[in-house]
């Protein structure tokens, strides 16, 4: 008698999963999806539609950044530590740290810089604020916007550019 395993891919980053060893998954619409990481599940709470759209596997492309993060604190061993943990994430492709910042790398579709941050938080560091901290808001928006962008891709029309109608 032959064991029958069965499967699922993570939405998020492609992994294959094992369904009965799975610990990680969500409901979306009646469908149940496992992951492999408390990250790649929540990039898919955050926001679902980016992964369970009608886009075709093969069409889908990173969404790539790089940020210069400024440190406020951190020792060289909290520097070297969280620079090991941002690295080790799951779409993050360096990080590295230069000059008093902490830069990096990243897939958007598969992490973003509130994450990032968290991590990087959690081994000591501190991140400047004012201007910096002010910037780094923006770019959290300006992501959210972008993945919602991605998440519900239009015809092409906008405010400045109405639809045609065809005759």
């Amino acid at each position: 008698m032959t064991k029958v395993v069965t499967t699922s891919r993570d939405p998020v980053c492609g992994m294959d999963i094992v369904v009965a060893q799975s610990t990680l998954f969500s409901t979306h619409r009646g469908i149940v999806y496992h992951f492999c990481s408390a990250q790649c599940l929540e990039r898919f709470n955050d926001i679902p539609e980016l992964y369970t759209g009608s886009q075709r596997i093969a069409d889908i492309r990173p969404i790539r950044k790089r940020r210069k993060l400024r440190l406020a604190e951190g020792s060289e061993s909290e520097i070297r530590r969280a620079c090991q943990r941002v690295g080790d994430m799951m779409g993050v492709s360096k990080a590295a740290t230069e000059n008093g910042c902490l830069l990096v790398e990243y897939d958007l579709r598969q992490t973003i810089l509130s994450q990032i941050e968290a991590v990087a938080s959690a081994e000591g560091l501190k991140f400047n604020e004012g201007f910096h901290g002010i910037r780094r808001r923006l770019w959290k928006y300006l992501e959210a916007g972008e993945l919602e962008n991605a998440a519900h891709p239009s015809s092409g029309a906008c405010c400045n550019r109405p639809p045609v109608k065809l005759r």
